[in-house]
């Protein structure tokens, strides 16, 4: 039987607090987002790789504090038109380190936020308390801010986020193939993110319910992919 060419529709990933699964791996990431108004310098930060969750817990913090984005760019032009909307943002460095011209606009944000009384979350792969930062005062400062490191998911939020991708999707999946998959796949929110996504693909391409034989195949191919890339 022929393959079908599925269409590539886009699926809008969800980063609302009732769709962030909890796990003891990321507990220390959903209080810090909890309790913003007691950071006793109006800022924290989330640091960690990629695919671990980062860009969830900040949005759902920008939820409960009507924060608003920073853009890099903008900062490091040291153009804060966003406080005008609120005093409120999240700062999301993404790849990027901090460079030395960095210094003096992150010391003036963040004595900003405190005189307006508004609150400043940093995302960012390296904790702040560890940048190379020459400024002794915001060295200190950095050192300071309270922290969590959002980790790669353990097994059970891992297979849960599996679980939830598929249902999200309205795909049926036996746990024997969800346990499958988190045995076998990279340890990360993108990748059960990806994952799905090729499955859901392959099953409707194929014609086939998604089963730990088609997950094999996906796993397999994508592994290819990988190496290619590489």
């Amino acid at each position: 039987m022929a393959e079908q060419f599925p269409l590539d529709l886009p699926h809008q990933t969800a980063y609302g607090a009732a769709d962030y699964l909890a796990s003891d791996c990321n507990l220390a990431g959903r209080r810090l987002v909890e309790n913003w108004r007691d950071w006793p310098q109006r800022a924290a930060a989330i640091w960690g790789g990629g695919g671990a969750g980062k860009t969830h817990l900040a949005e759902i913090w920008r939820a409960e504090s009507g924060g608003a984005r920073l853009d890099l760019a903008a900062f490091r032009a040291l153009d804060l038109s966003v406080l005008e909307s609120s005093p409120c943002f999240v700062l999301d460095l993404g790849d990027a380190a901090i460079a030395a011209g960095d210094e003096r606009p992150l010391f003036h944000l963040l004595n900003l936020v405190r005189e307006r009384q508004g609150a400043l979350l940093i995302v960012a792969r390296m904790a702040p308390s560890r940048w190379p930062v020459s400024l002794a005062d915001l060295a200190s400062r950095l050192r300071a801010l309270p922290m969590a490191e959002a980790t790669a998911p353990d097994d059970g939020l891992f297979a849960a986020v599996l679980a939830k991708g598929f249902a999200d999707r309205q795909l049926v999946v036996d746990r024997q193939t969800v346990d499958y998959l988190t045995m076998r796949s990279e340890r990360s929110f993108a990748a059960a993110h990806a994952l799905v996504k090729r499955l859901d693909q392959a099953a409707l391409a194929r014609r086939r319910r998604i089963n730990v034989k088609l997950a094999g195949e996906v796993l397999a191919a994508m592994a290819v992919e990988t190496e290619q890339e590489g």
